[in-house]
């Protein structure tokens, strides 16, 4: 530091306190952000692990043999007595934001105590939003339906292929689909097709059903990621076709 001239000095002085206030303003930014959002993204998983206690009190009184549901948003809102009329033995297990991992965590109380005849899995979308690897992922669903098949030897298992996106022409939209590319759901398909055949699982390719020039249909869809009432129609031919098919094997 002697040998540099005063100008030199200075600069040097200058950009240390720049870098320290680009510190200092990043950490403010990063307090003001968890202040205003952290409470309400520590609430989002309280109200989904409060819904899997809600689901896990029902299982005692919830009719067995039946079909479950088990996913994702995609399955929470999904209205099986509108979609499969006189079905009272199917069953909503979805619960909004779940990973694979939530789903995993919350099999025994919420789908083997009901001790199903089906199971039709669908998660998946939450993993890419989340930034969940595709070989987490895989990993996840692998442990899912290694653990169903062990406790629930009887029963037919299926998975559901994560459905694709299209940004629509607002916030909302935009915010749910940039970050859930179809690139990124074809190969977390790809992937989830290829576990399911190791695993002699059926694999229910709705995905492609719901398509229109590579990405999701617009009339299928509310916001570009959730389904409409004409996209449920067309996956609840879908399932109806597998459901049927599994049971007529019993």
């Amino acid at each position: 530091m002697k040998k540099l001239n005063y100008s030199q000095k200075r600069q040097i002085i200058l950009s240390a306190i720049a870098v320290i206030s680009i510190i200092m303003v990043t950490i403010f930014c990063v307090m003001i952000i968890f202040m205003i959002y952290g409470e309400s993204l520590f609430s989002a998983k309280k109200v989904q692990l409060k819904k899997a206690e809600n689901y896990a009190t029902l299982s005692e009184s919830t009719p067995k043999e039946g079909v479950v549901f088990l996913g994702d948003s995609i399955f929470e809102m999904y209205d099986l007595k509108k979609y499969f009329k006189h079905k009272d033995d199917y069953i909503n297990r979805g619960i909004s934001s779940n990973e694979s991992a939530d789903v995993l965590a919350r099999l025994q109380t919420n789908v083997v105590d009901v001790a199903p005849k089906v199971v039709i899995i669908h998660v998946g979308v939450n993993d890419i939003g989340h930034n969940v690897s595709a070989e987490d992922y895989i990993i996840n669903m692998s442990k899912i339906i290694t653990e169903l098949t062990t406790k629930l030897p009887n029963c037919k298992i299926m998975v559901d292929s994560i459905y694709p996106t299209v940004t629509l022409n607002n916030f909302n939209s935009m915010n749910l689909t940039t970050v859930r590319s179809n690139d990124d759901i074809n190969n977390f398909n790809l992937r989830l097709k290829s576990l399911c055949n190791t695993k002699n699982i059926t694999y229910i390719n709705t995905h492609d059903s719901l398509l229109k020039d590579d990405a999701l249909n617009k009339t299928y869809s509310l916001d570009g990621l959730h389904l409409s009432d004409a996209g449920y129609r067309i996956v609840s031919g879908i399932f109806q076709y597998h459901i049927d098919d599994a049971l007529a094997e019993k």
